[in-house]
């Protein structure tokens, strides 16, 4: 669905965001607003109705938000949960660890190996940290499903949701760079 009037564009972008693009966009835009004068300009070289204000752009590719324009705090810059595998037996205990990847800003990439319990872990030290106007940022965590808990059909869609899940944490400009995440990463 997109909605669109004579100064702005609004597309509903999908789970994942490219970080480096919206880096590179914001970037280009800086670029072009030094270059003419001042007056800021979107990719497609409409110019903003404002002087003041540049315009907010989302996209498929990228994107750039006015009210963000600032440095982010948070430290990571890409989020990937790579693979998961059983540790033990299913009859002694067994469990799964998911391969976290975490890129931060500097290109050192972080490999967490985290259970599902770790990920419910922080999920419940960030309601509990976090002011209240950031809770509502936390998206749910996939449920748990005991039954399906080996299947390898469940564990690649949980993987994929986890990731979705981590990357909505890690990537947020404020919940990213809470002590609680620094904390859960560097365990």
């Amino acid at each position: 669905m997109a909605t669109t009037s004579s100064n702005h564009l609004l597309e509903i972008i999908p789970n994942r965001i490219d970080v480096r693009e919206e880096a590179r966009l914001y970037d280009e835009l800086c670029e072009d607003d030094d270059s003419d004068g001042g007056t800021p300009t979107g990719p497609r070289g409409s110019r903003s109705s404002s002087p003041d204000v540049a315009p907010s752009l989302f996209s498929r590719e990228s994107i750039w938000l006015q009210d963000h324009s600032g440095e982010s705090a948070a430290f990571a810059q890409d989020v990937e949960i790579s693979g998961w595998t059983s540790v033990g037996d299913r009859k002694g205990g067994a469990y799964v660890v998911y391969d976290c990847s975490i890129k931060t800003k500097e290109g050192t990439v972080i490999h967490a190996h985290k259970r599902y319990s770790a990920f419910e872990e922080l999920e419940t030290a960030l309601r509990l940290s976090l002011p209240r106007n950031l809770q509502a940022s936390v998206p749910d965590l996939p449920p748990k499903a005991p039954l399906s808990k080996y299947r390898p059909v469940f564990l690649e869609r949980r993987r994929q949701l986890l990731q979705h899940w981590l990357s909505s944490v890690l990537l947020h400009p404020e919940i990213g760079a809470c002590k609680a995440v620094r904390l859960w990463v560097m365990d």
